[in-house]
């Protein structure tokens, strides 16, 4: 019997003739050929969205599901063996207790609890601050012109408490900060400048980081994500570009702090997230933030067969092992 494997997001499409966006498409290409590796290893995926859970019966309502290149509506209620967690992060606290529920009908990846602890930008300063750029928290206007005033330096970067793509920061002088629309609390870091890349691996004059893919605490694979001309965003949905960084382009200075960093998060075993870094023109790594849920499209675009592969065995892996568990 197959395993059935929900993939669990936020909101509802219901309504339309296939899942996701269209300034998605990447998104859904990278899932859609998960769904199909997935058939070599005795697992279905569904997609449903959080909504759509019962509590009395412990099933999703309905689902979708993707078979022979398209997405189909299942309209029968059905009973999984596992959730993995793609919801939108500015939602674990108003989700978790639902969370929770679910937790005790099939086991969940990312744990509700790492998710809601870790997917906190304030919160990783808290936990991995000594690897950091300074940051501060405001809540209001006036706290944020006094974190201004104890982060030196002509340049500040200002990020909301969640999310991802690089949407609501800013980052360039503390002058015009206030010409941006800012969505309280938000953080404060101060600004590194960055603009040699990874050392030994990028070009001349080039802004990128380095992104850290792990899944149990393992990592999988590695990439740089390259800030378009004039532009000081990596984001993928700002218009960078990414490579893939082989194992041994990593630089060794780089390795202690991922080290120890991974040592704290593994209190928290079948976790998948990543790790962004950047290297300030000294090569002195700086750790940025982490992502929760990192998605597939970056692996879908430059990912070998190989790298792909060895990816999704983990996930098979991490998958067995919470199974055996909540057995």
């Amino acid at each position: 019997m197959k395993r059935k494997i929900v993939v669990l997001y936020s909101g509802d499409d219901w309504e339309k003739e296939e899942p996701f966006d269209k300034n998605t498409i990447d998104t859904r290409l990278s899932f859609e050929e998960w769904y199909e590796m997935a058939n070599d290893y005795d697992i279905k995926f569904y997609r449903a969205s959080i909504d759509w859970f019962d509590e009395k019966t412990g099933k999703f309502l309905k689902s979708w599901t993707f078979e022979d290149g398209k997405w189909i509506k299942i309209y029968n209620p059905i009973k999984v063996h596992a959730i993995y967690d793609k919801t939108v992060g500015s939602n674990n606290y108003v989700t978790f207790d639902k969370k929770m529920d679910m937790y005790l009908e099939a086991p969940i990846i990312n744990h509700p609890l790492f998710r809601t602890i870790t997917h906190n930008k304030f919160s990783q300063y808290m936990l991995f601050g000594k690897y950091m750029p300074m940051t501060l928290l405001a809540n209001n206007k006036k706290e944020l012109i006094e974190t201004f005033d104890k982060i030196k330096g002509e340049k500040v970067v200002i990020k909301p408490l969640h999310g991802s793509g690089g949407f609501g920061i800013f980052i360039g002088k503390k002058s015009n900060a206030f010409k941006e629309k800012l969505t309280y609390p938000v953080i404060t870091q101060k600004f590194i400048k960055s603009t040699r890349g990874i050392p030994g691996f990028s070009q001349k004059d080039e802004v990128s980081d380095l992104r850290l893919i792990y899944t149990d605490n393992k990592i999988v694979y590695a990439l740089s994500r390259i800030a378009k001309e004039g532009s000081l965003f990596t984001n993928f949905h700002q218009g960078a570009n990414a490579v893939l960084v082989p194992r041994n382009k990593i630089p060794k200075s780089i390795e202690k702090i991922a080290e120890e960093i991974t040592k704290i998060l593994a209190v928290f075993k079948n976790n998948h997230y990543s790790l962004d870094f950047i290297f300030d023109d000294d090569e002195k790594p700086i750790f940025v933030e982490m992502n929760t849920s990192p998605g597939f499209d970056l692996l879908k675009i430059v990912g070998t067969e190989k790298i792909k592969k060895r990816n999704f065995e983990l996930f098979v892996k991490s998958l067995d092992d919470i199974l055996s568990i909540s057995m």
